[in-house]
């Protein structure tokens, strides 16, 4: 057995604990010297698949650390994962002259899911402008080749959780009586629907979920931006697939979808009976402040 495939094993004996619930999940120590093996690998013998392997054992580490509670440490894996990753996209695009192959598709996902996930580590831990930044970067790699189907998905959740974070920097700067434009979050959020309609799969529910969550994201900018209308109409599709999810699991998006509801409800009374009509039986009922789109401190979920 060769080095690399002894180091793939023990990357996927590693990889299935965190899913085996009769199982320890893997420590951080235990990425950590995967992370040293791969690395000592790479001195010895550089080729594109090691340094992929350790591109991902990067990765696992950072989100194994940010399971510990250890933020700083997390931050620097995932930068550390996010470098490889770039690395071995670049090298794959200069051997694959192909940009719509399945093997740059592969490399870009993987690389926009590393620096998605960065981006969420560096929120938790309050960096929202440098989380902004890593998302914006994100988007632009996602859009520098034809993107196959695994890039377009990632790339999805990159314009989804962009808006998130440009809303709360939005939030932050009405909060201090700046100026923020509204219309940037918004443009994210609809991105986002745009690239997740293309990829509706009947036999993925994980792909109505994904959509159903972004036509929530959606609403709330378009309440910012003063689109009660357009809001009517995209409350019609978020209902329909929210309906379609079991309730009281962690899948269910109607708590979400009820309180961007009360908020338009609020917002624009003129258009209540419309948004009934467009989800009914929504809501609860309580109202929310007449400006609860610029002062409600609930952060939307992320994904």
């Amino acid at each position: 057995m060769s080095c690399q495939q002894r180091l793939a094993r023990e990357y996927e004996q590693l990889r299935q604990a965190q899913f085996d619930s009769a199982r320890k999940s893997a420590a951080p120590g235990q990425w950590q010297a995967l992370v040293g093996k791969y690395r000592r690998a790479l001195r010895d013998h550089a080729d594109l698949e090691t340094s992929r392997g350790l591109a991902r054992a990067l990765w696992r580490w950072s989100m194994a650390l940010t399971a510990a509670g250890n933020a700083a440490g997390a931050v620097e894996a995932g930068r550390q994962a996010a470098s490889e990753f770039d690395s071995v996209f670049r090298k794959t695009l200069d051997w694959d002259a192909d940009e719509r192959s399945p093997a740059v598709d592969e490399a870009l996902a993987e690389l926009l899911v590393a620096r998605t996930d960065l981006a969420e580590i560096l929120a938790e831990a309050g960096g929202l402008d440098e989380r902004i930044r890593v998302l914006e970067e994100a988007r632009e790699a996602g859009h520098s080749v034809e993107a196959g189907p695994r890039t377009r998905r990632a790339l999805g959740t990159v314009h989804h959780n962009l808006s998130i974070a440009e809303m709360t920097r939005l939030l932050d700067a009405v909060r201090r009586r700046g100026g923020a434009d509204p219309m940037v979050p918004t443009l994210s959020a609809s991105r986002a629907v745009e690239i997740r309609q293309g990829l509706i799969d009947p036999l993925d529910p994980l792909t109505l979920w994904e959509l159903a969550n972004t036509y929530i994201q959606y609403l709330r900018c378009l309440g910012m931006v003063e689109e009660p209308d357009r809001a009517v109409m995209v409350l019609d599709l978020a209902a329909k697939l929210v309906a379609m999810m079991p309730a009281g699991t962690p899948a269910d998006l109607r708590p979400q979808l009820d309180q961007t509801v009360n908020m338009l409800c609020t917002a624009y009374p003129g258009h209540a009976r419309q948004f009934a009509k467009a989800y009914p039986g929504g809501g609860t009922g309580r109202r929310s402040p007449r400006f609860g789109f610029r002062r409600s401190r609930r952060r939307p979920p992320y994904g």
